[in-house]
């Protein structure tokens, strides 16, 4: 048995000296002064004094079980210690009880104010002299008491060897806890790989699964690779330390030995009266022999390159793109109304988002628990409320405001009703504001002064606007932010032309920005990866509308992550900070209504797709634009049913048809790449000519006098009217005099141009190459030019959208209303117009899981 080693220690204030001394290879110890001055603490060991040591030296000395330690004295890590209050009694250390000890006690502590220390003495277990009564039975946790401590008798509680071990070697001592195989990372053992935490071995012979406390057993056996494993080390790891039969055990080995018999390099061998050892190179065990101290460091230099290696291949392995994937979908919502502009809460519990009862009604933001639950209204009222943007502490929503009379704002609420306050105007923002911290918010709005739409900070303590990006004059502005998880970056959409759209990131410290796509490819919502390093947005570059991945820090190509989700619309998501994501989820239905020259309708066809810009031919038939096949194509609807396809994945965006005079072909606009241009196809689908090759953001395309293709062109922020022959192959389009600041053109049936210039309030005729007046229309209303007025659609009057009709030398009149799903008007051949409605009746939002796809 082995005992503590006596120890004496001598206190007293003694000013200019440093820290306690001590033998180092018996004793250290930890003193921390509560009185001024300095205090000195000399310990002799067995009668021997012992060295001095310096703060927060390291002192080499032997350890327990022979293995070598290293301790630390402290001067930080004390507590109070004065004398025990019922060691007052003889030599022995005993006990008194005697009255007034309290008192002493205090009295002698203002006598002593150096007492307010603390002794802490680690001895090394060493056999104790005979004759040393005073000194208790041993144990790792057990007392020593002093002789003289300050001129009185002190009892000083000694703490274990173990207790100020570094946490390695701590829990060297400990015994082993039990495997928790969720926690397991995979591991190779010669040709065979084992993955803990999929119950599964993977050898020459395929994948085996295996029990959990076989797995268990092999994961043990592993941790001490080379090495015996008892059969007590072996039940606390695998069995919790219950008590369990040789035979469970056995048979856990002998599972173990069929699972990998495949791999003949692997070997499970039985110590006899010890327990088991695994061996992953086939060779016999052997006896570890110590080397000589040069092929030691020899040793450890190899050692020490070859974990800076592995240290190396583990950054580069950790900088290589990393693939994700969608999984684990799931409907959020499901009750009436249109749920829009969703943004999860930074913890992924709460998802706020923009409620409407009807496409076109004035929205609220509401609340709502991912785990489930009833909504709650944050905001009410008749104000036009949507795009709510979380705050970084979860505290606070920033969100858009455009009240009745027009005017737009920049809120913040407290959620969940804590109130509200308007921190900045704006003028036509529409997006996602985002924060970069819990002070700034970036919102893409344009500029007080007119101009493109960019991204400006605004303080939201102080309301102070800066702007953040200035988009080229060629551009269409930038839009849509969204912060970094590190609120170093912002990712936001330039669009180039109408159906083009560029992924920038701009780095808000250096003011450096870096296009990360530029095909050209549509780029509707996106959202950053939990780490920063990815950004997942939804594109249409592989024909429908499906999500893809981009590497954040260098430029590549790309990746695919998912298909389209047939019902899942990519337009707005959010995530969080775990890779959570939310979408949201439209079963589109639209139609296409045919108008007479009343305005009463003559015929309606529905579809269950996306359908838009219908135009109504000579003979009746719609051509309109749909991504019912996935990507965007021009279609035929016939009026007694049918429809056939006439473009298939041409580019990115198609849009615009008309019909030519005779009912033979359309003209129409494709996106290409980054270009636009314009293309004529016959009904049929055949005869396809390219007709401008110039790439310029092009609108209207029409067909005019003597068959010509009319069109209006922007050059930076001047538009134009333009015109090209499709008779002639090749010639180059021309500018149409008086044409100057047409920003829109129409053709009647008579072949009569109508327009409306850049900021008017009024549409003209082109009558002998002058732009002449014909009637008022806002440049917020949908119009279609007839032989005998003009129809208008006001899609912002409540509670639905209002139809006009404006004679060309009458007064305006209000025709039958044509539904609360009217979305816009087009021209008709027939004299009327065509109208095309939105019939989706709800949007609901959907959870998702986006993290690293499974290898």
């Amino acid at each position: 048995m082995q005992h503590r080693e006596p120890a004496r220690a001598h206190l007293r204030h003694r000013p200019g000296h440093g820290v306690p001394t001590a033998r180092p290879e018996r004793l250290a110890h930890e003193v921390r002064r509560r009185a001024p001055g300095r205090v000195v603490a000399r310990i002799a060991a067995a009668g021997r004094p012992g060295r001095r040591l310096q703060p927060r030296q390291q002192v080499p000395r032997a350890g327990l079980a022979g293995q070598r330690r290293r301790v630390v004295a402290h001067r930080d890590r004390a507590h109070l210690l004065g004398p025990h209050p019922h060691l007052r009694g003889g030599r022995g250390g005993r006990p008194s009880h005697r009255r007034g000890h309290r008192r002493s006690q205090g009295a002698d502590r203002r006598r002593h104010p150096s007492l307010h220390v603390v002794l802490r003495v680690f001895v090394r277990p060493t056999p104790a002299p005979r004759r040393a009564p005073w000194v208790p039975r041993p144990h790792l946790s057990g007392t020593l008491f002093c002789r003289r401590l300050g001129g009185r008798r002190a009892w000083v509680r000694t703490r274990s060897f173990a207790d100020d071990l570094p946490m390695n070697e701590h829990t060297s001592i400990r015994p082993p806890r039990e495997i928790v195989l969720a926690y397991e990372p995979a591991f190779r053992l010669a040709a065979t790989e084992v993955r803990p935490a999929e119950l599964e071995v993977e050898g020459p012979a395929g994948v085996r699964p295996l029990e959990p406390r076989v797995m268990k057993v092999l994961v043990a056996l592993h941790r001490s690779l080379g090495a015996a494993v008892s059969r007590e080390a072996l039940g606390q790891q695998c069995w919790g330390g219950r008590i369990v039969s040789e035979d469970a055990l056995t048979r856990c080995v002998v599972q173990l030995r069929k699972a990998l018999a495949a791999d003949p390099a692997i070997v499970v061998e039985t110590i006899p009266t010890v327990g088991y050892r695994l061996q992953a190179d086939g060779g016999a065990p052997t006896r570890a022999v110590r080397p000589p101290r040069r092929a030691a460091l020899i040793a450890a230099a190899v050692a020490a390159l070859a974990v800076m290696a592995a240290l190396g291949g583990a950054w580069l392995w950790s900088q290589r793109p990393q693939a994700w994937a969608a999984s684990d979908f799931r409907p959020l919502t499901s009750e009436p109304g249109f749920k829009t502009f969703p943004a999860l809460s930074p913890d992924g519990r709460q998802v706020a988002y923009a409620h409407a009862a009807l496409p076109f009604a004035p929205r609220d933001i509401h609340l709502r628990a991912v785990a489930g639950g009833e909504a709650a209204a944050v905001t009410s009222g008749p104000d036009d409320d949507f795009a709510p943007a979380w705050a970084p502490d979860g505290d606070r929503i920033a969100f858009l405001r455009r009240s009745p009379d027009g005017g737009c704002a920049v809120m913040v609420a407290i959620v969940p009703r804590g109130g509200e306050r308007r921190l900045a105007p704006c003028r036509e923002a529409g997006a996602h504001p985002t924060w970069l911290d819990a002070r700034t918010l970036v919102v893409a709005d344009t500029p007080a002064g007119g101009g493109l739409p960019r991204l400006s900070a605004i303080d939201a303590t102080t309301g102070e606007v800066r702007a953040l990006t200035a988009p080229p004059p060629d551009t269409l502005g930038d839009n849509e932010p969204q912060a970094s998880p590190d609120g170093r970056q912002v990712a936001f959409r330039r669009t180039l032309r109408f159906g083009a759209d560029e992924i920038v990131v701009l780095d808000v410290r250096t003011g450096r920005e870096r296009t990360l796509t530029r095909d050209g490819w549509k780029a509707a919502g996106y959202v950053w990866s939990p780490d920063g390093r990815n950004l997942l947005f939804a594109s249409n570059r592989g024909g429908g509308l499906g999500l893809w991945r981009l590497d954040a820090r260098r430029p590549a190509e790309p990746e695919q992550v998912s298909l389209g989700l047939g019902v899942v619309s990519f337009l707005h998501m959010s995530a969080d900070r775990t890779g959570q994501a939310v979408v949201e989820i439209a079963r589109p239905r639209s139609g296409l209504v045919r108008l007479g020259p009343s305005g009463a309708p003559e015929a309606r066809i529905v579809t269950a797709s996306n359908d838009w810009d219908p135009v109504t031919g000579p003979d009746g038939a719609v051509a309109h634009i749909s991504d019912r096949a996935g990507a965007p194509d021009l279609w035929i609807s016939a009026p007694g049913g049918g429809a056939t396809r006439l473009t298939e994945g041409l580019g990115s965006y198609v849009s615009s048809p008309a019909w030519s005079g005779d009912g033979r072909s359309l003209a129409f606009i494709a996106v290409i790449g980054r270009q636009a241009d314009i293309f004529t196809v016959g009904r049929d689908g055949s005869r396809l000519l390219r007709l401008t090759d110039d790439g310029r953001d092009k609108r209207s395309p029409v067909f005019g006098p003597r068959g010509r293709v009319y069109y209006v062109e922007r050059r930076g922020q001047a538009w134009r009217l333009m015109t090209v022959d499709p008779a002639a192959p090749g010639a180059a389009p021309a500018p149409v005099p008086g044409g100057q600041g047409w920003r829109s053109v129409q053709a009647a049936p008579s072949g009569a141009l109508y327009g409306q210039r850049q900021g008017a309030e009024t549409i003209g005729r082109l009558d002998g190459g002058a732009w002449r007046p014909a009637a008022e229309v806002w440049p917020y209303e949908s119009w279609a030019a007839s032989d005998d007025g003009v129809f208008i659609l006001d899609t912002s009057a409540r509670p639905r959208p209002a139809l006009w009709f404006q004679p060309w030398s009458a007064p305006r009149r209000r025709l039958p209303d044509p539904g609360p799903m009217a979305a816009r008007v087009t021209p008709s051949a027939l004299g009327g117009a065509t109208l095309g409605e939105a019939l989706t009746e709800a949007v609901d939002l959907g959870l998702m899981r986006l993290g690293p796809a499974r290898r």
